[in-house]
């Protein structure tokens, strides 16, 4: 399977080091972030959806939101592609039986209520089965979200800057309804 992310890129970082496509950034804002836990490694299973995930809170596309990442002077945004090895052990909330089997509702998978979708996550990588989760994207049911604790299982194939004119950038900006500005 193949996975997606928008991160902010130096070309000559480490595999560990901030600007490396591998590299998990400090965290605690996002959907299923738990630091004091697990680190997350956020992904997409299109180039689309991992574009809007990382920018549909913005109503305008334009070249200033690929700027370089404040937080890691000289980067730009780049997108990645990994491939996620058989067997990594995902737990797919698009899964009506894992649904049930977690005793959960859609709405609690897409809540904006991180607390309660924080809540799930820990009860789920505490069951110590699991690589991550799959979800549907807020912004398309038909793309799927991943948060990854595990990443063992992945392996980068290609890193690539972004700009507007990136064919992925276009069809996301048009599938979400947001205008680019030159």
């Amino acid at each position: 399977m193949l996975l997606y992310r928008v991160f902010p890129w130096r070309p000559t970082a480490g595999p560990a080091e901030p600007g490396s496509p591998l590299y998990v950034p400090p965290q605690g804002g996002g959907r299923i972030d738990i630091p004091t836990a697990y680190a997350v490694f956020y992904a997409g299973d299109t180039a689309e959806g991992a574009i809007a995930g990382a920018f549909g809170r913005f109503p305008e596309w334009s070249p200033a939101i690929l700027a370089a990442s404040p937080a890691l002077p000289g980067s730009t945004r780049a997108i990645a592609t990994y491939s996620l090895l058989e067997g990594a052990g995902i737990c797919d909330l698009n899964d009506a039986r894992q649904l049930l089997e977690l005793n959960l509702r859609p709405s609690d998978v897409l809540t904006r209520d991180y607390a309660r979708s924080r809540a799930w996550a820990l009860a789920i990588h505490s069951q110590r089965r699991w690589a991550g989760i799959r979800w549907w994207s807020w912004y398309n049911p038909d793309w799927s979200s991943f948060g990854l604790w595990d990443t063992s299982g992945l392996v980068l194939q290609d890193a690539a800057r972004l700009n507007i004119d990136t064919p992925a950038f276009q069809r996301a900006a048009r599938m979400i309804a947001r205008p680019i500005a030159p």
